[in-house]
């Protein structure tokens, strides 16, 4: 049992809690990917979330939930979520309080095969890699399965991307709705303090959504040079640099091209979100000059 005072850190930690606390009942971690991923339709609670093995999911909600598991907001025994504290909505804003009444009731009295099929009739796109797709109506499975031919493309593109500014869920919808199968990591260090994006999480968590991981650390730049990037003029200094420095990295860039023949649609990816400030537009210019591939910048 929780006796501390202090509310937890983060206020979608907050919202999940008394998102529990409302639905009144011992649910199963399944059973509240499903309620909040509802329940952020209308109401942004602070995560997004992936089609995955069974339906919805969302990596940050479920490693909060071992977070708050360890600081005694609830337990976790087998499947089952228990709340431990008394009240978690007196920590909501009002605003968001009063949206938790707003949830209706059909969907907060759904639990277990009726909860899932809700979600998987009124959002197939998050089915589409279920492993219990046979629990649906046939009419359902239909619907799943157009939104997995709509996905499909065989055209072969080198895609770019960087993952500043937004979560590990919204980077990965962004993979699969570009049916991209490889990402290749241009990083020279694949570190990262943001959740999700080291490279023993991409190489861990994008095969189970079937997209293969690369790290090719010949393409990256030194951290030592991409300090004081500050201006325009900085960027186009330290590229310009880094353009002179390709014809000697064939090796790595022959691997991209390699790669690209296997999997056809691939994406080099880096931290920053404009292109246009990593050096992941200079691999992609270059191959697009000497060897005429497409690109598409994310």
């Amino acid at each position: 049992m929780n006796t501390q005072k202090d509310k937890p850190k983060f206020y979608r930690q907050r919202l999940l809690l008394s998102l529990l606390h409302f639905i009144d009942a011992e649910i199963t971690r399944t059973e509240l990917h499903k309620h909040s991923f509802l329940f952020s339709e209308k109401t942004p609670m602070g995560y997004d979330f992936v089609p995955y093995q069974y339906g919805c999911y969302s990596f940050q909600l479920d490693k909060d939930l071992l977070d708050l598991s360890e600081q005694g907001f609830i337990e976790m025994i087998d499947t089952k979520i228990k709340l431990t504290i008394d009240n978690p909505i007196t920590w909501l804003k009002t605003k968001d309080s009063n949206k938790l009444f707003d949830y209706p009731k059909e969907q907060k009295r759904l639990r277990r095969n009726e909860l899932i099929k809700f979600v998987y009739e009124h959002y197939p796109y998050y089915a589409i890699n279920s492993k219990i797709t046979n629990i649906c109506s046939s009419e359902v499975v239909q619907k799943i399965k157009q939104q997995q031919i709509s996905l499909t493309n065989e055209e072969a593109i080198i895609y770019t991307l960087g993952y500043e500014g937004i979560s590990l869920e919204a980077y990965i919808n962004k993979l699969i709705k570009n049916d991209i199968k490889l990402l290749i990591d241009v990083r020279k260090n694949p570190f990262s303090r943001k959740f999700g994006f080291s490279y023993k999480a991409l190489s861990n968590t994008l095969p189970k959504l079937s997209i293969d991981y690369v790290h090719i650390p010949e393409l990256g730049i030194e951290s030592s040079k991409r300090q004081d990037l500050n201006n325009q003029e900085s960027y186009k200094k330290l590229f310009d640099e880094y353009k002179t420095t390709l014809p000697n990295r064939e090796e790595a860039l022959n691997e991209v091209l390699d790669l690209q023949k296997k999997y056809s649609r691939i994406a080099l990816t880096c931290f920053e979100k404009s292109h246009r400030e990593c050096h992941r537009h200079c691999v992609s210019d270059y191959l697009t000059t000497h060897h005429q591939t497409k690109t598409v910048h994310l």
